[in-house]
């Protein structure tokens, strides 16, 4: 059988821990990973979802892959946030791997910044505008309410690790989909939808062909804020004339009230 053959170490009481034994741990434990996503662009692949208090914003754990590594975030990780009028973006910094006798570490934290472009070593988990004496929220009123400029975390940019290159958030995918059910719907709309709704990440590709088949607009170049107009448009054609002007006219006297 060679080298393909499968070994799963039995600990038992008494028994001697051979270093054969932690070798097929350690080959099963981080081998197999990258193996699984190994055809995946780099981005998040599982978890790390957003959750605010008046004062933090936190990242869940989760699994994100970055150069080709797949990293565990196994501890959420929080940092504190204040009003600033201006977009902040909180953002994962990928440090290269330090060697600590025999065994490699590779660093990861995250920060907020101001700066909207980031580095090779960086990746978005979501951008804000705070107004002054607002707090920060992550519920949506509805899939327009994903793009309220203040006072709401958008993850729209935050890259999701799919085959051939990054994508949206199954999170959003899965929110037009339950909202766009509601009403009346063509056949490439529910195909659309019913694949979205499994709650997985959709390549690029396959929401980009729904988009410009159901716009009947050509193909483009897609990335995340492109593919999310996208989607913006087809809902609001999808969504009875009456229900869309009820909306803006919600957000008209919203935005009153807020200046």
């Amino acid at each position: 059988m060679g080298n393909n053959q499968q070994r799963i170490p039995q600990f038992e009481s008494l028994h001697i821990l051979r270093q054969s034994m932690l070798s097929d741990v350690r080959d099963r434990a981080f081998a197999g990973l990258p193996l699984l996503y190994q055809d995946y662009s780099d981005g998040i692949i599982s978890g790390c979802r957003m959750m605010t208090t008046k004062e933090t914003i936190t990242v869940q754990p989760g699994l994100i892959k970055h150069a080709g590594f797949i990293y565990y975030l196994r501890e959420p990780m929080t940092v504190a946030y204040q009003p600033t009028d201006e977009y902040m973006i909180l953002k994962l910094v990928f440090a290269s791997p330090i060697d600590q006798r025999g065994t490699l570490v590779y660093p990861l934290e995250a920060a907020l910044t101001n700066n909207l472009t980031l580095s090779n070593n960086e990746i978005e988990l979501c951008r804000f505008k705070l107004k002054r004496g607002s707090i920060l929220r992550v519920d949506y009123t509805d899939f327009f309410d994903r793009t309220t400029e203040f006072d709401t975390v958008h993850t729209i940019y935050v890259p999701y690790a799919a085959i051939g290159q990054s994508t949206l958030s199954p999170d959003i995918t899965k929110a037009f989909a339950k909202e766009a059910a509601k009403f009346a719907l063509t056949d490439l709309d529910r195909q659309f939808c019913m694949s979205a709704l499994n709650g997985q990440p959709l390549s690029v590709d396959s929401i980009g062909f729904y988009i410009s088949q159901r716009l009947e607009q050509a193909e483009q170049e897609w990335d995340n804020e492109s593919l999310f107009a996208g989607l913006t448009r087809v809902l609001a054609e999808i969504r009875p004339a009456g229900l869309r002007e009820c909306r803006r006219e919600r957000r008209r006297r919203r935005e009153v009230f807020v200046d």
